[in-house]
């Protein structure tokens, strides 16, 4: 066997419960395997423990056996097991060291002491792999998400490891992206490497891996067949708190005719540029209460730079913005609008979960404040350090914090990135609970599932302005289609 776990047991030191508990699996050579679960269901602790993380870099205790080929982990040295599995993780920018892309894929290969000529071809070879050569001479940190997930397996494939493990490798690609993704995990798989996934998405994967392990509690508590989560129902996915395996399986509701009423938003002949570089050209948009309007395109295509424009954190280049027929200045703009950002990191500054909402309250309110914590499902880490939270539950705190401020226009940066599907459901529907009281809402989002199930409206932005404007009910193979070629 290649991985195999025997009672294993894992707990972070501090946190007070355990992340594993008596967990045995075994993983043959070549195998793919993917884990999923709800939120915090010990998961990432499992590619940790088979990557060397959770012994190496973090404050944890282990019982029972984690063996590589044969070895205990904890016979191994750190450097030993990194020969051993190559790691890409959700953002590939936490494991950089190089600002370059030839640096950054060189830099495994020289702390393992490898022959120049040796490494030079282990480079060429996984730039051919990845098919980078785009990437070559480029700085690292402008690249999308999806360039830097290329770097990140270029830079494991270049060491030659037998395992592969991803821990939610999707989160923060479009849709393009993530096929793009898939070919390349069928490409390691097909070579013979073993590959491991915790991953929440599972639609992309359904062709590619031998079988799903689904965990809770920090336990393995079932195995599917790729076919198996594909029909899956909606009424298993619920119980299981996962997303669907099949995106043809996924509905939308009709939404209900009403007439339209004077847009709360009117954005005309917007402009707006980062140097000499343009992002937005003429872009016109109106929006009206109760709309919940995704706004699609490729990544870098201004998005997010629209979305942050509309709260007064950019001012735009020329071109006008009005609220209720009103024109409002750049710093009178956040009193309109409120961003949810992708990275929740900037957007969080509390010493405890309960304490970041306070810091936005205007009127203190613990009632309402272990109301709102209780709709997110984070009332039992009300305790906890932010930064000690996962990826899905900082998602959820920043969106607490949002119901907070109460804003009449809420702008949402890829709000389900890193949740599970129970997670994914509860912000929908609670997006159209808002809707229903006349909040309007924009929804950054690249995750099909969750615009389908939710979004009355698609626009869809490309080359600065809006390129398509179409609703959701009856379009649902044109948003897919515009999804998946990042328009």
């Amino acid at each position: 066997m290649m991985i195999e776990f025997a009672d294993v047991s894992y707990g972070y030191i501090g946190e007070g419960n355990n992340d594993l508990e008596n967990v045995s699996m075994a993983i043959k050579d070549g195998e793919f395997v993917v884990i999923t679960g709800k939120s915090g269901c010990g998961k990432t602790t499992i590619t940790r423990l088979i990557n060397g993380l959770a012994l190496g870099f973090y404050e944890g205790w282990l019982s029972g056996e984690v063996k590589i080929h044969g070895t205990d982990i904890r016979d191994l040295p750190l450097w030993c097991i990194g020969r051993r599995v190559g790691s890409v993780f959700q953002d590939p920018r936490s494991q950089f060291f190089a600002g370059i892309t030839e640096d950054e894929l060189a830099f495994g290969c020289e702390n393992y002491g490898m022959d120049s000529a040796v490494m030079e071809e282990r480079i060429k070879e996984a730039v051919f792999k990845i098919r980078g050569e785009n990437l070559l001479g480029r700085e690292i940190y402008p690249m999308s998400s999806g360039e830097k997930q290329k770097i990140a397996i270029a830079s494991a494939y270049a060491v030659s490891p037998n395992i592969y493990v991803f821990d939610e490798p999707s989160a923060n690609l479009d849709m393009a992206s993530v096929l793009k993704l898939k070919d390349l995990m069928k490409q390691l798989k097909d070579m013979g490497h073993t590959v491991v996934a915790a991953e929440h998405r599972l639609y992309y994967l359904t062709g590619v891996a031998d079988r799903f392990l689904f965990m809770e509690d920090g336990q393995i508590v079932r195995e599917f067949s790729p076919l198996e989560v594909k029909n899956m129902t909606r009424e298993s996915r619920e119980i299981w708190g996962v997303r669907t395996g099949n995106l043809s399986a996924c509905t939308v509701q009709k939404q209900p005719e009403e007439p339209r009423e004077k847009p709360i938003l009117q954005i005309k002949h917007l402009e707006f540029s980062y140097g000499k570089h343009q992002i937005l050209n003429d872009l016109s948009l109106e929006a009206f209460p109760g709309e919940i309007i995704a706004l699609i395109g490729y990544n870098g295509v201004g998005k997010s730079t629209l979305g942050q424009i509309l709260c007064g954190l950019l001012k735009e280049s020329s071109g006008t913005i009005l609220y209720e027929g009103k024109t409002v200045e750049k710093r009178k703009r956040r009193k309109k609008a409120y961003y949810v950002m992708q990275n929740t990191d900037c957007q969080l500054f509390g010493e405890s979960v309960r304490e970041e909402l306070r810091l936005n309250q205007r009127h203190g309110d613990d009632h309402e404040i272990q109301k709102i914590l209780k709709r997110y499902g984070l009332w039992e880490y009300r305790e906890r350090h932010p930064a000690t939270l996962s990826g899905g539950q900082k998602q959820r705190l920043t969106m607490a914090v949002a119901d907070v401020i109460n804003p009449d226009i809420l702008i949402l940066d890829e709000p389900t990135s890193g949740l599970d599907g129970n997670n994914m459901r509860r912000i929908s529907d609670h997006l159209k609970q808002l809707s229903r009281l006349e909040k309007t809402l924009f929804v950054i989002t690249h995750d099909y599932e969750f615009a389908v199930s939710t979004c009355s409206r698609a626009v869809v932005l490309s080359k600065g302005c809006c390129s398509l404007d179409f609703p959701v009910y009856g379009n649902e193979d044109r948003l897919l289609a515009c999804m998946e070629e990042s328009v």
